[in-house]
């Protein structure tokens, strides 16, 4: 409306000036002239405020009725987040079954558990296990916890072996059990993590007399 208003009272102006320029001088005349660009420089300049009061009065109505609704508005998204990132142990033992950090991962904080999981496991591997391979195969839901299944890689004439370096001894059966055991638990993790985890050997439980807690499912 006052857009409007503003237009047709220029326009009125302009004729009554182009009107009166009979009767005027040629000074008058240029003064005329300058009154009229004058006040079309007001009126695009108005034009231009009157837009953007529209823009923000229909950003208004949008936010007012989205919150009329229930919804929440959109928050601008931020092009360049900065990723979230935190620090993982991965566990040895002595030989009296004591548990030591003897690595670390780090990993984003938003990263799918089970990805975490496997990336644990390549690193507890390498530090630990001397190379040797295990999977992060699925996390189930068994009695309303959610059980972490890593299966073990064991190859035909593995050097070193599963079963011949780290299930055989008393002594090496505990350091085996508390680094596996104790990495995937991540006991003292305060966020969102698993309930329990279970081991297999190629699929297969695995029943050695030196691993005896790696045949069940340990929980957290």
């Amino acid at each position: 409306m006052r857009k409007n208003m503003l237009r047709i009272l220029a326009i009125l102006m302009a004729l009554s000036l182009l009107v009166a320029c009979g009767n005027q001088t040629d000074g008058d005349l240029e003064a005329l002239k300058g009154d009229i660009t004058k006040l079309e420089e007001q009126l695009a300049t108005v034009e231009a405020d009157n837009a953007e009061l529209m823009e923000e009065n229909e950003a208004l109505k949008a936010e007012i009725e989205a919150l009329k609704s229930g919804e929440t508005p959109e928050e601008p998204v931020d092009e360049n987040p900065m990723e979230e990132e935190e620090e993982l142990p991965i566990f040895g033992a002595e030989e009296d079954g004591t548990m030591i950090q003897a690595s670390t991962i780090v990993v984003k904080t938003d990263e799918p558990l089970i990805n975490k999981m496997n990336m644990m496991g390549q690193e507890l591997g390498e530090a630990v296990f001397g190379g040797l391979t295990m999977e992060a195969v699925e996390i189930r839901e068994e009695d309303g916890k959610d059980i972490l299944y890593v299966d073990l890689k064991e190859e035909t004439d593995a050097d070193p072996s599963w079963v011949y370096d780290y299930f055989q001894g008393s002594t090496g059966g505990l350091v085996t059990e508390t680094a596996l055991t104790e990495t995937f638990l991540q006991r003292e993790y305060g966020g969102i993590w698993i309930d329990g985890v279970h081991f297999t050997l190629n699929g297969e439980t695995i029943e050695y007399d030196h691993v005896p807690n790696l045949r069940e499912t340990i929980l957290r």
